[in-house]
């Protein structure tokens, strides 16, 4: 007894160093774990220096959000196995293409003589399959639409019309009038006998006070929600979103694109409008759309479903091969389970390849120094490259940093556009009339880096053309950035805007 109250005397009085002894010890094991595994410099300083000058609770944090855990979680949760299972259950059940379909399409070996492609995109072709060991398929329809005035009729059509299997994905999914027509109707497949899987992020739906993965459930449809992240085991995951939007129906139809699930899409009558773009997918590249659903689906529940795959031969396809528009694309998924970032260097290797134009559009412009710099080395080869995003976003914090890297961007003849509509959430790039790159992903860290996101890389002239007269409509209603305007800005915006610009690797 005598004992402990000595011990517990010499800690009140030693209490201090202490503290001291402990902060100084967990910041070096800290800072050491961060020299370790950070890859970027300008992160691993922010870490260390947020470690050092903010004593335990830096630390903390660091543990806390700075880990990728999803890695590991992933790894055990995505086993080698899954594959395995995928096709086996497809080669068991014939959920996937016979072998005289797989024929058809030409493996990698054969896809540059095959490919509809000019030369000077060859070596982008070889370089896209290290990145991402997917192959390119050709006989692929992709049709633009916009805003949910348009996608949305096709998308409950699609869902109306199904007779087997529907797969749903989406970040944000509100509890609205659009929301309860996408909810009856995917109720009322279910009741006709077709198979329902609905994944929602945790973090999306509760932006709807009233919850449509609860109504969803309640109507009989299964649904799953991805990384709860409402406990204090889950908490560490409330970083890493899945940002896909996917609607698969019965192998025959997809729809990928940026567009959520609101009401506000309906721009025709909306009282806060969001411009948006969609796009309806048909051929093989629907199995590459699904089986990203089936791993994160079964990553979510551990529950491997089934779905057939692309049928050649159903009399829907056979009518749209009619129309003669063959795209040839793949898809590109990426998350923070990924070993390396495959939309970025998608994107670095497509930029190479410029020649004549770059066109983006992105509601977030935060791009890091890597693609930056890719950016300006097209510019100075004398590609035009042209960029839109809104006037003013969802988050005044993002425009802030856009605004602050504003004059950077510039420097090398790179054209700015500040979108004059309420919102504009498109994300599209066009380079020439050859390569485009539809989906979910940002211009940002937290598609790059923190979201499990998808996107179609897509060879096609026609596609490309629908895609510039989207564009150059855009840029009509919208007023090109000058360095005048930036310089004109106060003192107190330029400290605000670039202190704001030290955050972006986490935006």
């Amino acid at each position: 007894m005598q004992i402990f109250e000595v011990l517990v005397n010499w800690i009140y009085v030693n209490w201090v160093t202490l503290i001291v002894i402990f902060h100084i010890s967990l910041s070096l094991v800290t800072s050491v774990h961060v020299l370790l595994y950070k890859e970027n410099e300008r992160t691993s300083l922010a870490w260390i220096g947020l470690v050092i000058l903010s004593p335990v609770i830096g630390s903390l944090f660091y543990w806390l959000f700075g880990i990728n855990r999803i890695q590991r979680s992933a790894k055990k949760n995505h086993p080698k196995k899954l594959n395995y299972d995928i096709e086996q259950l497809a080669l068991n059940k014939q959920v996937l293409c016979k072998q005289e379909q797989k024929d058809k399409q030409a493996n990698f070996d054969n896809t540059l003589v095959n490919c509809p492609i000019p030369p000077n995109w060859h070596s982008a072709i070889i370089a896209g399959h290290k990145i991402h060991p997917v192959n390119y398929l050709a006989g692929n329809t992709v049709e633009p639409l916009i805003n949910g005035d348009a996608a949305y009729p096709a998308m409950i059509q699609s869902i109306d019309d199904a007779k087997h299997s529907i797969v749903l994905s989406s970040y944000i999914f509100d509890y609205d009038s659009l929301g309860r027509q996408f909810i009856n109707a995917l109720a009322q497949a279910q009741k006709r006998g077709v198979a329902v899987n609905v994944l929602l992020d945790r973090i999306g739906i509760g932006y709807s006070w009233h919850k449509s993965n609860r109504a969803l459930k309640k109507m009989g449809v299964k649904t799953a929600s991805f990384l709860p992240a409402i406990s204090l085991s889950s908490i560490r995951f409330i970083n890493l979103r899945n940002h896909r939007k996917i609607l698969c129906v019965d192998g025959e139809v997809a729809y990928v694109g940026g567009m959520n699930i609101s009401e506000d899409n309906l721009v025709e009558s909306s009282a806060s409008p969001i411009d948006d773009i969609q796009f309806k997918i048909t051929g093989p590249v629907i199995d590459q759309i699904s089986q990203i659903f089936i791993k994160d689906w079964y990553f979510t529940t551990n529950e491997l479903i089934e779905f057939p795959s692309y049928k050649e031969q159903t009399a829907l396809n056979k009518q749209l091969e009619a129309t003669e528009q063959t795209v040839f694309a793949r898809v590109i998924e990426d998350g923070p389970d990924e070993n390396h970032n495959k939309i970025r260097w998608t994107l670095i290797n497509a930029l190479v390849c410029a020649q004549k134009t770059v066109k983006i559009m992105t509601p977030y412009f935060i791009p890091d120094q890597t693609l930056m710099n890719s950016l300006h080395s097209a510019a100075m080869r004398g590609v035009s490259v042209q960029i839109i995003v809104p006037e003013h976003s969802d988050i005044p914090f993002v425009d802030w940093v856009m605004e602050a890297n504003f004059s950077r961007i510039m420097a090398h003849g790179i054209q700015i556009y500040k979108n004059n509509r309420p919102f504009d959430h498109s994300k599209i790039v066009i380079i020439d009339d050859v390569w485009s790159f539809i989906g979910s992903t940002n211009w940002d860290a937290r598609s790059m880096e923190f979201n499990f996101e998808i996107n179609l890389e897509c060879f096609d002239k026609k596609l490309n053309s629908q895609l510039t007269d989207f564009f150059t409509k855009k840029k009509l209603n919208s007023s090109l950035v000058v360095q005048s305007q930036m310089n004109k800005l106060s003192i107190y915006k330029k400290i605000r805007n670039n202190l704001f610009r030290l955050f972006s690797p986490y935006m």
